[in-house]
């Protein structure tokens, strides 16, 4: 009877054991706090909206993405290959979120400050940071 019930379960045991052991899940990009503000633009000479990764230096590694008399919002914008936009912006410009990779949304706080920036770029006029 033994035997019998171990040829039975021999191909089940076989089948689980032959099946290829299960993908490993891509890894997740990193998502990074976004900081914001305006900086005047030399090719225009006009404020824009700029955008870099919150704790590391704006200068010279800003996105810029509008004139500062238009909203920012709805702009996409990429740090490490992922992509990124500003959102829910008021009728200040000003906005209240930002959507990271994957879909996920951070909240924005007002932080209005000067950054320095050295050469010929100039100071960036910082507004807020967002996650």
């Amino acid at each position: 009877m033994q035997l019998q019930s171990l040829l039975f379960t021999l191909p089940f045991l076989t089948a689980v054991l032959a099946s290829p052991a299960p993908a490993e899940a891509a890894p997740v990009a990193a998502v990074h706090p976004i900081g914001y503000g305006q900086q005047l633009q030399n090719n225009d000479q006009a404020n824009h909206w700029v955008v870099w990764i919150e704790g590391k230096s704006a200068c010279p590694n800003s996105r810029t993405l509008s004139r500062l008399v238009d909203s920012p919002c709805g702009h996409t914008f990429y740090f490490d290959n992922q992509p990124y936009h500003l959102a829910d912006c008021g009728s200040d410009n000003e906005p209240r979120r930002v959507v990271q990779p994957g879909g996920k949304s951070q909240s924005c706080s007002r932080d209005n400050r000067k950054i320095t920036c050295h050469g010929s770029t100039h100071d960036i006029v910082k507004h807020g940071k967002c996650g």
